[in-house]
Parts: C-alpha cells; sequence; structure tokens
C-alpha cells in the first residue's frame, strides 16, 4: 500500500527519497539525461502540512489507477488522466535532505496539476525551454509515478512537491512552496473515475465546484501574498544617454543628400539651443534635458533625413523594446536598428514606425517584434527576426515613405522638430504570473444564467452542464482576473488525440464564440508560449486547431503563436473591438432531467466526438498497451461514464 501524504512527508525527513529518472515528452524520441530534483518540505512546513491533513478527510493512497472521466476531460480538455505505473523503476536517490537540491530554484514555474496528462505535457515544454519547474500533486508519490521512466529534454530542472491540496488553503500557505517561484500555471480539474465500490465518481470528493472554483481562488489569493508586487508599468532603463554635448558625439547624420537631395537636418542638445533664431526663431527655451533633431525634408530629388550613431557595444537582449520620450510634430518617425551582420550591408537596417502627436510629450514603446527587416526601403523576407543582442547601431529617420514605396501619410514636407527627453530606453513589460488554463464555453454559459430557452439553443456542453464545472470554472477564471497579479486566461476548445492530417495551425479568438479541437501538446506549447510573452498579460482568448482546408500539414513557429496574443486585446479593453465586459459568475443551474439528458446526449455532435473516442481507444489497444497500462480499462469504463461524457463542438 502507497503511503499516505502524512507517512510520506514524515519519512521523507528520516530516509533517503528516491526519484524517478527524467521524463520525456511523448513527441520526443531523443533521449537526453537531465536531473530531476525533488524537495522535501522543511520541518516546519512538514507539521503544518500535518496538522492540516490530520483535521481534514483522509487521502487515498491505494488508488492504482486513476482515469479522469470523459466529463472532465471534454468540459474543458484537460483530461486529467495520471495513472499509477506499476513496477516502475527508481532512479537517482537523494542522498539526504540537504542535498536534494543540486541547483536552487530560480525564476521557477508551479505548476498545479502537473500529474495529469496536460500537466505532463506542459511541464515537458518548460524545462524544455530552460526552466526551473515545481511539478505539484495532492497525493503521496503521484508525481513520482507519472514520471517514472521517462526523460527529459533541455537544460531545466524539475522539482517535485507532493501533498499540495488547492482545496486547503492554508496548504497553500507554505513560504518552502513558493520559493524560488516567479510564475504559476494550473492544469487543474475535477478528478472524476471508478471508486473503489466499482461505480463511478469523483476521486477523494474532488469535485468541480472544490477544484475549479475553491481551489483556484486558493491559488490565486497564495500567489498575490509571495509573488512579488507587480508595477503594471514597463520597467525602463536608459542605454544611450542624449543630454550632452558629448552624448551627441557618437551620432551623424544621414540626410538625403547622400543621393543627390536637398534634405538636411542636425541634432543638437536642448542646452546648446536655447535662445537659438532663424526659422524658429518664435520657440521658447526648452526646459527638459535630452536632444532636439531638427531639420527640413525636401521631396525634390529625395524626402527623408536621419541621423545615426558609430558602432556601439550594445546589448538589449535584456529588453523587449526600445522606448523614447519624445514631442513631436504630429508627423510618423522611423527608429533603426542595424545588427552585426548588417554592419557591412548598405541600407539595411530593422525599422519600427512611431506616431507623434503635435505639440506634446508621449511615450512611445516599440517591442522587439515591430522591427522590420528592410533593405533599401524595401521589406526584407528573407531575412531572419531582430536578434537585439546584436545591435550594434542605433538611428532616427523621417521620411515621405511607410515601406515598400508606400506613401508615409502623415509626412509633411518641410521644416520639422522632434525633441526626445534623456536619450535612448529599453522596456521591459511584466509576464503573466498566473496563467489559467480553462474551458471554452464558460463566458456564455455565464451569460445565458437561468434563461431555460436560450440554455436549449447553445452546444451540447452548455446544455448539460454536469455539476455545475462551467460555472465553477468561470469563478476559477474571476479569481485569477481579481487577484492583482499579471495573469492570462487560456481556453481550450474540445482536447483531442487526433494526429491524423496534422500538424495544424492553431488560431485564438476572443468572446467565447467559437468550438472546435486542439490537443495537449498544442495546448502545452501555447502555456509556455504564454508565460514568456508580454502581450499575453491581462487576456482571455479560446484556442483550438484552425478548420481551414490549408491550415492541415503545417505547424506554428514560435513567432506564430506569440502573433495570437499579439492580435487579441486585453480584458480591460474588451470594449474597444466591440466585446462586452466579462460578465458576473452566477450559480449553476438546475441540472437537467434524465429524459433531457438522454436527449442531449443523442445529439449528432456527442454521437460524433463518442465515435471517435472509441475509435481512439481501438487504435490504441491495437498498437499495444500504452505506457500506463490503462487504456483497457478505459475503454471498460466508457459505458459506465458515457451519460456524463459533454462535449465543445
Amino acid at each position: 500500500m502507497r503511503p499516505t501524504c502524512q507517512q510520506h512527508m514524515q519519512g521523507s525527513l528520516l530516509r533517503p527519497v528516491p526519484i524517478p529518472q527524467p521524463f520525456r515528452p511523448l513527441s520526443r524520441s531523443v533521449r537526453r539525461s537531465r536531473r530531476v530534483h525533488r524537495c522535501p518540505p522543511s520541518a516546519v512546513a512538514v507539521q503544518d502540512i500535518v496538522n492540516t491533513i490530520q483535521s481534514s478527510p483522509v487521502f487515498s493512497g491505494a488508488v492504482a489507477t486513476t482515469v479522469v472521466g470523459a466529463l472532465a476531460a471534454a468540459l474543458w480538455g484537460l483530461s486529467q488522466a495520471s495513472t499509477m505505473a506499476e513496477g516502475s523503476q527508481p532512479g537517482l536517490e537523494v542522498q539526504s535532505v540537504q542535498s536534494s537540491q543540486p541547483t536552487s530554484r530560480k525564476d521557477a514555474v508551479l505548476v498545479f496539476g502537473a500529474s495529469g496528462r496536460l500537466g505532463k505535457q506542459v511541464v515537458a515544454e518548460l524545462v524544455g525551454a530552460g526552466r526551473h519547474v515545481v511539478a505539484t500533486s495532492h497525493k503521496a508519490d503521484k508525481l513520482e509515478q507519472a514520471f517514472a521512466g521517462e526523460t527529459a529534454e533541455g537544460p531545466g530542472h524539475l522539482y517535485f512537491e507532493n501533498c499540495v491540496d488547492i482545496t486547503d488553503s492554508a496548504a497553500l500557505m507554505s513560504k518552502e512552496l513558493w520559493q524560488g517561484i516567479s510564475q504559476v500555471v494550473t492544469t487543474v480539474g475535477p478528478a472524476f473515475g471508478r471508486q473503489p465500490d466499482g461505480g463511478m465518481g469523483y476521486i477523494d470528493n474532488m469535485t468541480s465546484e472544490r477544484v475549479d472554483a475553491e481551489g483556484i481562488s486558493n491559488i490565486a489569493k497564495a500567489a498575490e501574498h509571495f509573488l512579488p508586487a507587480q508595477r503594471f508599468q514597463p520597467e525602463v532603463e536608459q542605454v544611450l544617454s542624449m543630454r550632452s554635448a558629448a552624448d551627441l558625439e557618437v551620432w551623424e547624420k544621414l540626410d538625403d543628400t547622400i543621393m543627390g537631395g536637398k534634405s538636411g537636418s542636425y541634432l543638437q542638445t536642448a542646452e546648446d539651443l536655447h535662445g537659438f533664431q532663424g526659422d524658429y526663431k518664435d520657440k521658447q527655451p526648452y526646459d527638459f534635458e535630452g536632444s532636439v533633431w531638427r531639420g527640413e525634408t525636401i521631396t525634390d530629388g529625395g524626402g527623408f533625413c536621419g541621423a545615426r550613431t558609430k558602432m556601439l557595444d550594445l546589448n538589449l537582449q535584456r529588453f523587449d523594446g526600445i522606448s523614447l520620450r519624445v514631442k513631436g510634430d504630429g508627423q510618423t518617425y522611423k527608429f533603426n536598428l542595424k545588427t552585426a551582420d548588417q554592419m557591412n550591408v548598405p541600407e539595411s537596417t530593422y525599422q519600427a514606425q512611431y506616431d507623434t502627436i503635435d505639440g506634446e510629450w508621449v511615450t512611445v514603446y516599440m517591442p522587439w517584434h515591430e522591427f522590420v527587416p528592410v533593405t533599401r526601403a524595401q521589406y526584407d523576407s528573407k531575412a531572419k527576426p531582430l536578434d537585439p543582442a546584436q545591435v550594434k547601431q542605433i538611428g532616427l529617420v523621417l521620411s515621405r515613405f511607410h515601406y515598400n514605396s508606400l506613401p508615409n501619410q502623415r509626412f509633411k514636407p518641410g521644416n520639422f522638430e522632434l525633441q526626445i527627453a534623456d536619450g535612448i530606453a529599453g522596456f521591459k513589460h511584466e509576464r503573466p504570473c498566473i496563467l489559467m488554463v480553462s474551458s471554452a464555453a464558460v463566458e456564455r454559459n455565464a451569460i445565458i444564467g437561468d434563461d431555460l430557452e436560450a440554455r436549449k439553443k447553445d452546444i451540447p456542453i452548455v446544455q448539460l452542464n454536469p455539476g455545475g464545472t462551467l460555472n465553477h470554472k468561470y469563478t476559477g477564471e474571476t479569481a485569477v482576473r481579481g487577484s492583482g497579479l499579471p495573469y492570462s486566461v487560456l481556453r481550450s476548445t474540445g482536447i483531442t488525440d487526433k494526429t491524423e492530417g496534422g500538424p495544424f495551425l492553431l488560431e485564438a479568438y476572443q468572446g467565447d464564440t467559437i468550438s472546435g479541437n486542439i490537443s495537449r501538446h498544442e495546448l502545452a506549447r501555447l502555456v509556455v508560449t504564454a508565460l514568456s510573452t508580454p502581450e499575453a498579460t491581462g487576456k482571455t482568448i479560446e484556442v483550438r486547431r484552425s478548420e481551414a482546408a490549408d491550415a492541415k500539414g503545417k505547424s506554428d513557429s514560435a513567432a506564430q503563436l506569440q502573433r495570437l496574443f499579439y492580435s487579441s486585446t486585453q480584458d480591460r479593453s474588451r470594449a474597444q473591438i466591440g466585446l462586452a465586459p466579462m460578465p458576473k459568475p452566477v450559480p449553476p443551474p438546475p441540472p437537467p432531467t434524465e429524459e433531457r439528458t438522454k436527449e442531449i446526449l443523442a445529439d449528432d455532435r456527442v454521437q460524433a466526438v463518442q465515435s471517435r473516442e472509441r475509435k481512439e481507444r481501438s487504435n490504441s489497444n491495437g498498437n499495444g498497451a500504452s505506457s500506463n497500462g490503462v487504456q483497457g480499462k478505459q475503454s471498460r469504463d466508457s459505458e459506465a461514464r458515457g451519460a456524463q461524457t459533454a462535449v465543445t463542438n
């Protein structure tokens, strides 16, 4: 019999703790040795959790197989099946509690639901990306069993924290659990499967209300308590001062006179231009520290002015982009970055554009993805994306042209002036501190509320809403959005294991109006992308495989996945794209009658999904037993849980 949480924790303080071999993502075949570390809690933390467990219902430690019902899996695409593999071989051993952390946890991601099928994929992607990952489970030894015999790829490190019950708020308030944590991912869901008496039901009473509503709310509160306070404003650091004449010695002008044009410009400090007469005689003395770029653009024979630095020793990799504080004249200006491999290539650079407001100071943020590779003012489709670590030169440009010979519609020939406060700065935006994987249909369910007629017209999952799962999951979302932390919510459509015709391009929507399918691996890639993408912050999106005919057989690049977040809007700004604010959470509606449930399950869409699932299970059995050895048992359980199956498409 496996130990209970209390036995497991007490034992870990007295003896070496065997940990499994590193794990291997199912989609990868190259074996690379990585370390997996188990982190026993401190004596104080152990006693706190032991006391909590003693006052709570006893955890079952003898469950041989955890089968997540199709109810939870199809509701929000997160099958939490994590089976206790029998006969697993122990791997590395922790020689002592003190030496159980070969490397200290830093900038780590805390993953709740890590032993589930989606959670394991998320952990795999994070380790592959080089992150430190702290995987949690509410049962003793469940993580060791879930990851036994699998091998990780990547430079990251994996740590285990067993016996973390998210439904117990006190259990989450452990300082040791949050040591070195900078981000949190929740892939949790209700645990539904075979009971000891042979029936079907919620395992350990882990209902949707306890897990999705109470548990995620507890996680959000604990994260707000332990994670560093967020500024919600970009962190700006100057990289090139433009305050003094000495600062400007690295600059040189580059006007259209180099190609026979007549335009001209100059760059001087604001202090040096006090009392300047001539074309600018009506100007008042400048009251800021920085520089002024002035000149005249003449379209005859050219139509641009520019200024650029000499070759500089810059490394902008730690930033998310370039920031300027400018007062302009209402025109659209360009900002150039030239990399090391472009230094000997004339007219080859990366450009971003920014607008000014006539006579007003504005702060401009230009993220790296806005810098377009150009050669002779034409977009270079063969160039690589900008590598900020390779930037060696900075430039200012005002041109009559946009890109590819299209006109700059805000260009005005004649005199121009751009005031630049302080100089050139790099900025860094916050990333999501807490990311929740949720479900499509939760928002529309909240909007419908107790309108039974509207509910009858919606998709089967909204009609069934077994256990009020859609309501409870939306309550969890609301807690995440209200946590006071930068967040991201990914709403999964129906989870599928189908790979025929793949890979597939993904697409994102907002407003909860779509249905469809997505695989766990695809969803895990999006989770990892969101954690490293500032533009994912403060957003809720629904994701699915593209249903376009030409989307099959294609795979999203990292840049394409990021673009799903670039093109979406923050929840606080939904009205700007014609979406209503997020609705309030509402109580679950009364469950449908038995007769009505049968009608819903007879829906062609439900039948199609059940048929597909049976076929997938049959194919899996035909190809041999899976590593967890439960495919046959899942098949036998299918009819028992069939009445509780719901679909999101």
